[in-house]
């Protein structure tokens, strides 16, 4: 195969594979995010209402395919333990990213309410923004990747004009 074809193919296929995850996962990490709004506020926010689920918008998608290609673009070459590792860092930084940005968003909407019923907090299930929780925790999970990857590929501005 030509090589610029595989650097095309290199670069789109981590960027829809990443778009699939965030297909298949949407519903999983709009329940998580439910669940850390009523666990960090030890119950103190009901969901009323019907749970009619709506899209989310394109750029959740986007965000995770490209989270997927810095990722990918990252890890490329290197050995199986240090792929684990930034992996798991990765992960970790997600995670505890989701559940520090959801709850102090809870905190802050049972703080706000000044007319609830003992301290509870009644919410419609899309009163919550969940595109904007995860984009951010997924674009903070990645910094460290990106910023290795720009370390990686930073050459003075000289040699970038030269080599062409």
């Amino acid at each position: 195969m030509n090589q610029r074809v595989k650097k095309i193919v290199f670069r789109v296929l981590p960027f829809f594979l990443g778009f699939g995850i965030a297909l298949y996962a949407e519903s999983f990490f709009r329940e998580v995010i439910q669940d850390i709004f009523k666990w960090s506020t030890s119950d103190k926010i009901k969901f009323i209402g019907k749970n009619i689920y709506f899209s989310v918008d394109l750029t959740y998608y986007c965000t995770w395919g490209l989270a997927a290609l810095i990722l990918t673009l990252d890890l490329v070459g290197q050995k199986f333990p240090v792929i684990l590792k930034n992996g798991i860092v990765c992960i970790l930084i997600f995670g505890s990213t989701l559940v520090g940005i959801s709850a102090i968003d809870a905190h802050i909407k049972v703080t706000e309410c000044t007319a609830c019923d003992d301290g509870i907090r009644k919410l419609h299930w899309n009163e919550i923004n969940y595109a904007l929780i995860i984009c951010l925790s997924t674009i903070i999970s990645v910094i460290p990747n990106l910023v290795r990857l720009m370390k990686k590929n930073r050459r003075p501005l000289i040699l970038r004009h030269t080599k062409q």
